[in-house]
């Protein structure tokens, strides 16, 4: 007996060596990740860099959108009221400079003049990505479509206009650091 468990021994030896190996691994693929070009297009792998890169992008393209949303109906809003001789809350958080000045000049006209706007909403029929663009070290910049032609200017009670389709470039910037 003990010389068939002096042969078994090695055998079991084997069995339990091989078991604490471990076995031959095959290399994990590294994360792959798939991006899409800013202005648009077929997806193509790209690195993490990459795709941090234009997640990032992405969210400021949102973000510029929501402004431009929300300064869009305060510019309908101010204009049924007749114009604004001072900016509002809205127009300070969404606009800032050049354009701001621009809008005030608008509608102090508005108010001076006794014009207001009636008719639905200007309606928003494209808004798209405009990568590449920039003006005085902005961030983003959307390109617009808003038909206004549902608007009607009207003074003392009489039309004096109609609003017209309009197609801008609009670029974004942080000022302290919100996006306007």
């Amino acid at each position: 007996m003990r010389a068939w468990t002096r042969r078994l021994l090695p055998v079991l030896v084997l069995l339990l060596a091989v078991g604490c190996v471990p076995a031959a691994s095959t290399p994990s693929p590294l994360p792959s990740f798939r991006c899409t070009p800013e202005a648009g297009g077929a997806e193509f792998d790209c690195s993490q860099a990459q795709h941090d890169e234009m997640v990032a992008k992405d969210a400021l393209y949102a973000e510029a959108e929501a402004v431009y949303r929300r300064y869009l109906a305060e510019d309908a809003r101010i204009l049924r009221l007749g114009g604004v001789d001072e900016p509002t809350s809205v127009l300070l958080e969404t606009t800032t400079g050049d354009f701001l000045a621009g809008a005030m000049s608008d509608y102090r006209d508005l108010s001076s003049n006794g014009m207001k706007a009636l008719g639905s909403d200007p309606v928003l029929r494209t808004i798209e990505r405009a990568p590449g663009k920039s003006k005085g070290g902005s961030l983003a910049a959307l390109v617009t479509c808003v038909d206004g032609s549902s608007f009607e200017f009207v003074q003392d009670g009489e039309s004096v206009s109609r609003g017209t389709a309009v197609q801008n470039e609009n670029y974004f910037s942080r000022v302290e650091g919100v996006l306007k």
